[in-house]
């Protein structure tokens, strides 16, 4: 400003009249004076365009950095949106009117309706059957945990807007039950088997009383055929008692070290009169040699032999049974195959249970009892079965016992059945039929 006031003053002082003009001192004052004015405007003009070159530079940077700032909040927004449809937990940001503005993809799914835009209370009247203090049930059966947070703890919370947590607990409560239902039948399985341990000894003294019955009745058909149901049912009650007593120990036994052949060979000494009696054709299988087990021979003998006997008792006639034993993905398999009518695969899902059977007279502990002794050895009981064709169980023993068998009942993607390109098998041992030794295929 002070220079445009000098200029304008020194452009008043170059007001010359014409008679000044002819002084030739005069002239070249005057033509000095506006050369100093000349210079005077360039300086201004180029300090002006110095100034404007700054504050344009200014302005520049001050933009790039608005854009830079823009950039980060959008990529952080980017962010916050990608971590919120990552959630697995429903996320809805209600506003002060209850309209949802904000639902991840998780809220949506257990929720099954698109929220955005939706009231809150008819999206929670439509969706949730029942409640308690702090789950909510809804119609499709899932079961949320609800927790609610103002956005504005300050503000008055009708106006203030709100966010709100849902996180599917169907699976944690679902559990929850599981293991109580698991307490309340481990403390009814020790009450039963202290009662049936109480049991047994009177009714190990009944049954030796009934037997002595016949003494007294050999001359009366009625009666001897009394007594000899009386000692039926006692010998059902003993058995049942036994069963529960072996069940309640959950397969516990002394363990000790065995080869595979002793085992089969025991197998077969006592099976061999059961095979008689019943007309039926056992083959035993085996190519392994010098294969060293541990845990209990009796214990496994037992399973095998009550899967035989089901067998057997399964069959209407010209039962066949077979027993085959190899090695298949580092487990050594027993299987049991039998030509019975089969299971269907309701039947198969319930087998395992206690006190699941289709058999008049039987105990439904049988599998049950031999399935926690197989799973005592790390190992596991397992059934394939087509109706009208046939069972077949596997016994799976892990040949490295430092291994956990996974696999459970009838549901497991464990192939137990034997590999097609497995050697012909050469049998070690024979089938009894009728008694009688026979060269086992």
């Amino acid at each position: 400003m002070q220079q445009t006031a000098n200029i304008q003053t020194t452009t008043k002082t170059l007001s010359l009249d014409p008679k000044s003009l002819q002084d030739p001192t005069q002239l070249v004052a005057a033509f000095e004076q506006f050369g100093r004015l000349s210079d005077q405007l360039q300086q201004s003009y180029q300090e002006l365009d110095n100034r404007a070159a700054k504050l344009t530079e200014q302005l520049a940077f001050a933009q790039d950095e608005r854009l830079k700032q823009l950039a980060e909040k959008e990529q952080l927004a980017n962010r916050l949106q990608t971590l919120l449809n990552a959630l697995p937990a429903g996320v809805l940001l209600v506003d002060e009117k209850g309209v949802i503005n904000t639902a991840n993809p998780a809220a949506e799914l257990f929720l099954e309706q698109s929220l955005i835009g939706k009231e809150w209370r008819r999206v929670y009247a439509h969706s949730v059957s029942r409640h308690t203090e702090q789950d909510l049930y809804l119609n499709s059966g899932r079961i949320l945990s609800l927790k609610k947070q103002p956005l504005d703890a300050s503000s008055d919370s009708d106006k203030a807007g709100e966010i709100i947590l849902l996180d599917d607990i169907s699976e944690q409560r679902m559990l929850e039950g599981l293991a109580d239902r698991q307490n309340r039948l481990a403390a009814m399985g020790q009450m039963a088997a202290g009662l049936a341990h109480q049991l047994r000894t009177p009714l190990a003294s009944a049954v030796l009383y009934a037997s002595q019955l016949n003494q007294f009745t050999v001359d009366d058909p009625k009666q001897n055929k009394a007594v000899e149901k009386v000692r039926t049912c006692m010998r059902y009650l003993e058995k049942l008692i036994n069963d529960m007593l072996l069940y309640a120990k959950g397969g516990e036994f002394a363990e000790q070290k065995f080869q595979l052949n002793d085992l089969l060979v025991t197998f077969n000494a006592r099976i061999e009169n059961s095979i008689r009696e019943n007309n039926t054709q056992l083959k035993i299988i085996s190519q392994l040699n010098d294969i060293q087990l541990t845990g209990s021979s009796d214990a496994l003998v037992s399973v095998l032999i009550n899967l035989v006997e089901n067998a057997m008792q399964a069959c209407v006639e010209s039962c066949e049974v077979e027993l085959e034993v190899y090695e298949q993905a580092d487990y050594l398999i027993l299987a049991v195959r039998d030509n019975g009518p089969g299971l269907t695969v309701d039947q198969q899902t319930k087998i395992f249970e206690p006190f699941f059977t289709q058999r008049e007279g039987g105990t439904g502990l049988g599998l049950a009892v031999a399935q926690s002794i197989i799973q005592a050895h790390h190992g596991d009981l397992l059934v394939r079965s087509q109706p009208g064709i046939g069972s077949n169980f596997y016994i799976c023993l892990p040949l490295n016992r430092g291994e956990q068998f996974l696999a459970s009942g009838q549901a497991s993607s464990f192939n137990p059945e034997k590999s097609k390109n497995s050697e012909k098998i050469n049998s070690q041992f024979k089938s009894c039929q009728n008694g009688e030794k026979h060269e086992s295929k």
